[in-house]
């Protein structure tokens, strides 16, 4: 009897440690401004954005158990992950681009960067997001793509040589007398 009572209370303990659906309230409204531009960014437009926010959310409370000390990396994970099936970004898709009367619309020259990354490929534009700003390995961004890892690097080195490229065509006076940027894909590769 004493065995089942200390398994019980270990089986309890352990669920303390999960992340509850308050959690992942308290998460999503703490974290909104960061998740939402995640999504925004990764889908390209506000609409999308919000429907890929709502799906991860209901995902993060209705989903399987995750560690409370990993529930705001799995909320961003989930907003990845349902922006991959909004989109389906494919190594081999054609560059369709996307509408830009929907996207967020911003002046400054602090926003030349960010426009340039929606602008890129929706590959593109997912590999840069999950292995740049996220920090996902290969593998990793590899398996939520369903794609090679070779596709992976390919698809980092040509953002990293089309950003650059792309805020000096919207800003022609940006970014003057600075050094030209040059990708070395060696270093790309090690991601």
């Amino acid at each position: 009897m004493l065995q089942w009572a200390r398994k019980v209370r270990s089986a309890d303990k352990g669920r303390n440690d999960c992340a509850t659906h308050s959690d992942f309230c308290a998460i999503f409204v703490h974290q909104l401004d960061r998740l939402y531009s995640l999504a925004l960014i990764l889908n390209g437009d506000e609409l999308r954005a919000e429907e890929c926010l709502l799906a991860a959310f209901d995902s993060c409370v209705e989903g399987s158990l995750v560690f409370k000390g990993s529930a705001v990396a799995w909320s961003r994970r989930s907003v990845i992950k349902r922006a991959i099936r909004f989109i389906l970004p494919s190594p081999s898709s054609p560059f369709l681009p996307d509408l830009a009367g929907n996207r967020c619309d911003s002046s400054s020259d602090q926003d030349a960067s960010l426009k340039s990354v929606q602008e890129l490929r929706s590959f593109d534009r997912f590999v840069f997001v999950m292995s740049v700003l996220e920090r996902y390995s290969d593998r990793e961004c590899a398996l939520l793509l369903d794609c090679s890892c070779a596709d992976v690097v390919a698809a980092r080195i040509r953002a990293f040589q089309q950003i650059p490229r792309r805020v000096t065509e919207m800003y022609p006076g940006y970014g003057r007398g600075a050094q030209p940027c040059v990708v070395d894909a060696d270093w790309l590769e090690c991601g």
